[in-house]
């Protein structure tokens, strides 16, 4: 199976991602033997701590990984991962930023520290600012910012908003702790996500750029064609500027439902 990563912190030393040169090397090498054919650069960038500088120094740094992956056959695109602090209205207007392969789509987080649900529209206030610019959200791994349970409701009204879900595949696995993992699989049985990403930082341990094994457990789960949708065809449409996909997750019969129809 080949993958696309749409959220990855591989550009080294301009983030709390890969540390140095040979980390990135490590990981492109550990991608390459997953099967990630593409990657999508996304440093973090926090408005009101970075100015046109700072973006023109990462800049430079992805383009130095873009020329670095071609070793290993993994096309860079550049993008970034916004943070939606208080600042973030002066980066969108000043443009001190990338959107995901020079696309519409925009990767943009909320601080997982912090219950969304606490925030009232606050959020959705947020979000919207994009689409005033020709912009569409991407809403970086949602399953995190729901601390007592995911709200399907307000994920439904994003993506009925036209808004992108993104899980990540550290969440699926566990890694986040079990509510973000039950979060996440809430999300896919309900059909209310897009893509699944890895969030690479590391190029050891848990936050690695590896795809096919939650690829299994989500095939396995809500079929391979919804798992195909998630992990390569959609980050493709994003590549392509194209709209997205929804998946179509058929829902298990229960023990009860199947004794009701004998």
């Amino acid at each position: 199976m080949k993958f696309i990563d749409i959220h990855n912190h591989f550009a080294w030393d301009i983030d709390d991602g890969m540390e140095s040169k040979e980390q990135a090397m490590l990981a492109l090498e550990g991608a390459k033997k997953d099967g990630v054919q593409a990657i999508m650069s996304t440093p973090h960038f926090i408005p009101g701590k970075q100015d046109r500088k700072d973006v023109e120094a990462m800049s430079s740094r992805m383009e130095e990984l873009k020329n670095l992956a071609r070793d290993y056959g993994i096309e860079i695109y550049f993008g970034s991962e916004i943070f939606l602090n208080d600042d973030y209205l002066e980066m969108l207007d000043n443009e001190w930023f990338y959107t995901l392969a020079g696309s519409g789509y925009a990767l943009c987080e909320f601080d997982v520290r912090k219950n969304i649900i606490d925030f009232g529209d606050e959020p959705d206030d947020k979000l919207y600012e994009f689409t005033v610019r020709n912009m569409i959200p991407v809403i970086a791994h949602v399953e995190r910012y729901f601390h007592k349970g995911v709200s399907l409701e307000k994920v439904r009204e994003w993506v009925e908003n036209g808004y992108i879900i993104q899980i990540n595949r550290t969440s699926l696995l566990g890694m986040h702790g079990e509510t973000a993992k039950k979060n996440a699989w809430k999300l896919l049985h309900a059909g209310l996500a897009h893509v699944v990403a890895s969030d690479a930082h590391r190029a050891s341990g848990n936050r690695i750029c590896k795809l096919s094994d939650a690829y299994k457990l989500v095939a396995d789960e809500i079929g391979e064609k919804n798992a195909n949708i998630l992990f390569y065809e959609n980050p493709l449409h994003i590549i392509r500027n194209e709209e997205l996909e929804d998946i179509s997750v058929v829902k298990k019969k229960s023990f009860f439902d199947r004794l009701r129809r004998r």
